[in-house]
């Protein structure tokens, strides 16, 4: 009897999960904020008010469990090849796979199907950039999934005013909030970064490198939906500020462990998470969500900097744990300081922190066989369980497809910078590596192993068609803009 009551809780468990799936074929889940370009013209309908957040015990336990069965399924059954042969055929497949505007959200892909509210602003940063070259179909497609995404999550964060690294979709119009593996440091940096790109307050990309391809057709919905979910902003922002950062040492709290893009492993204020709380207050600024003080962004650059550079050694310390500053420990999210604007190479006082940094990445071998490791060994204790167990070396010495292109825009910008020739000489040939990946993946994986291949382990496979892909079109852009200049 029993065999049977667990069978049978197990296949109805499994055919809910399948109906709730916004990307499966048969889903019951429905867009509850609808967005239409026509002639440059954007029409937007908005059913927010007919959503419901289902956040108890049980429902938060199923969200992660639909999650985890994802995960099996596409390590097993379910992780397709584009059908291209070419860089640029397989790129076009990525897109027409990834940025679909009748699908619920932009996510990274394959069992990633809830919206992890930190990829707006992280690894889809790029995607409205301008001068990315692109038709008018797939540049429409790319507004309106980006616009679509951040209205869902501000529907659903307005009935559920607390940051989670996840929203979880749970029938036609339900949505759970759950954490992946802490409480956020880059969930409202996310919305609030997708709002400014929309609104054209923030150009998606690090630095200028061409002329515009493209014309922003979102500034009016952006500033809409600022307007309407005002309250619902400053509610996340002062929750955000409140749990993360404490006001009696300058920095984000020790004592709350924070799940930013590196939310496999357990750190105490983390170089990124403070640089995205700077980041996250001065789009706060932007926005008009806290009045500006650029005095206290000039503070807590200055503090952060003090706190985290290691002079002796030539680059930024991971994070502020005993541990971490015993062992002086180094991670390759250090990156995001070129995305965000904390830090910028041009400027003559900060060109060392770049110059630096790189020159103990390859020293380290952190950027081969092509970039870029988290860090040079694995350090699997300092994972969270469940990831120890079933992919040690994910947040350790496997290579991160986005921070390897964060990587080779800091070459190209420092080529621009020094004249020095063999940072593009390195951005060439790390841009050639990702092309021959391309075509011997059939897409664009999210992660692979310390030797180069698709990461994969008994319980865990690399999404193999991420829609990533977006920021090596824009290292390959920026590439090309500076390779004839050599």
């Amino acid at each position: 009897m029993f065999e049977v009551f667990f069978t049978s809780a197990a296949l109805v468990s499994v055919l809910v999960t399948y109906v709730t799936n916004p990307f499966s074929r048969f889903s019951i889940v429905k867009l509850p904020f609808r967005a239409r370009l026509e002639k440059s013209t954007l029409e937007t309908v908005n059913n927010n008010s007919k959503l419901k957040t289902r956040n108890n015990f049980l429902w938060r336990w199923f969200a992660i469990y639909q999650c985890g069965l994802y995960i099996v399924t596409t390590r097993y059954f379910h992780s397709p090849p584009a059908k291209s042969q070419t860089v640029d055929g397989i790129i076009r497949d990525i897109h027409a796979l990834r940025y679909n505007p009748n699908k619920l959200l932009l996510i990274s892909g394959d069992h990633f199907n809830g919206l992890f509210v930190r990829n707006l602003g992280v690894f889809y940063y790029p995607m409205l950039d301008t001068q990315i070259v692109s038709n008018e179909h797939d540049w429409q497609n790319r507004q309106l999934v980006y616009l679509q995404t951040v209205a869902y999550a501000l529907g659903v964060f307005e009935k559920n005013p607390v940051p989670t690294t996840t929203i979880v979709s749970m029938g036609r119009y339900g949505a759970t909030c759950v954490n992946f593996y802490a409480y956020p440091s880059d969930t409202v940096y996310g919305i609030f970064y997708a709002l400014a790109a929309l609104a054209g307050k923030e150009k998606a990309r690090a630095y200028d490198y061409g002329k515009d391809h493209n014309k922003l057709d979102t500034v009016s919905s952006a500033r809409s939906l600022i307007d309407i979910y005002k309250l619902t902003l400053d509610n996340l922002y002062k929750h955000y500020r409140q749990t993360a950062f404490d006001d009696q040492t300058g920095l984000v709290r020790k004592n709350v462990h924070m799940s930013g893009a590196k939310d496999i492993t357990r750190r105490e204020s983390a170089f990124y998470d403070n640089v995205i709380f700077w980041k996250t207050t001065e789009l706060a600024m932007k926005l008009n969500v806290i009045k500006k003080d650029t005095a206290f962004l000039s503070r807590l650059k200055k503090k952060i900097i003090q706190s985290f550079w290691l002079e002796e050694d030539g680059y930024f310390l991971e994070d502020l744990s005993d541990e971490g500053i015993k062992n002086k420990y180094y991670s390759s999210d250090w990156l995001i300081v070129l995305a965000t604007g904390f830090l910028d190479p041009s400027k003559s006082d900060e060109l060392a922190y770049f110059e630096r940094s790189v020159q103990y990445i390859r020293d380290q071998k952190i950027d081969q066989p092509f970039p870029i490791k988290y860090q040079q060994e694995t350090r699997a204790h300092r994972q969270f369980l469940a990831v120890r167990l079933a992919v040690a070396s994910y947040g350790g010495d496997s290579i991160w497809s986005f921070w390897g292109m964060e990587y080779i825009k800091v070459l190209c910008r420092l080529y621009e910078v020094t004249g020095k020739h063999d940072y593009i000489e390195w951005a060439e040939d790390h841009i050639a590596a990702y092309e021959d990946n391309i075509i011997k993946n059939q897409g664009f994986p999210e992660v692979y192993d310390k030797n180069g291949k698709l990461l994969q382990t008994l319980f865990y496979r690399s999404i193999r068609q991420t829609g990533w892909v977006i920021g090596f079109e824009q290292a390959r852009e920026i590439w090309r803009s500076y390779k004839n200049t050599r």
